[in-house]
């Protein structure tokens, strides 16, 4: 073998290896992006009381995360930072909670006071029925139909003779519901802090 064919014999077997490393890296980076998983994305139109990330940071006041083509919302996210007011619906344990162009009704049922950690699933249009009830109101918009569900972290107000009276002082409600029958839910976190 001359030496002009020994270069060329160690030329072929250079890219062959050269070819072979290509491959198995190859191999090895496409065995390592499979395992990799997709970010996961909100499933539309479940009601779910779990805390939306725009709404984490909230201090005081209404933050609403709403699906697109929801009624209330049209699909946008709304956040106050006014202080709302309070006020039971006597002779209900139910409260009325007014911030901006919103209000909003939250009663944990007939004979059922608030209580610090409670949830109330299926909740259904305040006032109708004994059971769990909400209404969320804007700007001329309401619901015929609601299904719903609400977790209050916080609720203290002044007492006397073991009744609610106003104001109500402190509150940090979480809430879902979906209106009129329709796919689309809202999700939000409304909350007043202690006040003079």
């Amino acid at each position: 073998m001359t030496t002009a064919e020994a270069e060329g014999h160690c030329a072929q077997n250079n890219m062959k290896r050269i070819s072979i490393i290509t491959l198995l890296i190859l191999l090895l980076l496409t065995s390592c992006g499979s395992g990799q998983k997709e970010p996961a994305t909100k499933e539309v139109g479940v009601l779910s009381l779990d805390m939306p990330p725009e709404c984490r940071i909230l201090r005081e006041g209404l933050c609403i995360v709403s699906e697109p083509g929801e009624l209330l919302a049209n699909g946008e996210t709304i956040i106050i930072t006014e202080k709302p007011e309070a006020q039971y619906l006597e002779p209900s344990s139910a409260i009325e909670i007014k911030i901006g162009e919103w209000t909003l009704i939250f009663d944990p049922g007939e004979d059922k006071p608030f209580s610090v950690g409670m949830t109330f699933p299926n909740a259904a249009l305040y006032p109708q029925g004994k059971g769990a009830g909400m209404s969320i109101e804007t700007n001329d918009k309401k619901c015929d139909v609601v299904e719903g569900a609400f977790s209050d972290d916080i609720l203290q107000s002044a007492e006397e003779n073991g009744m609610g009276k106003n104001p109500i002082e402190v509150f940090d409600i979480r809430f879902t519901m979906r209106c009129n029958n329709q796919t689309p839910v809202i999700h939000g976190r409304v909350k007043l802090t202690w006040g003079e």
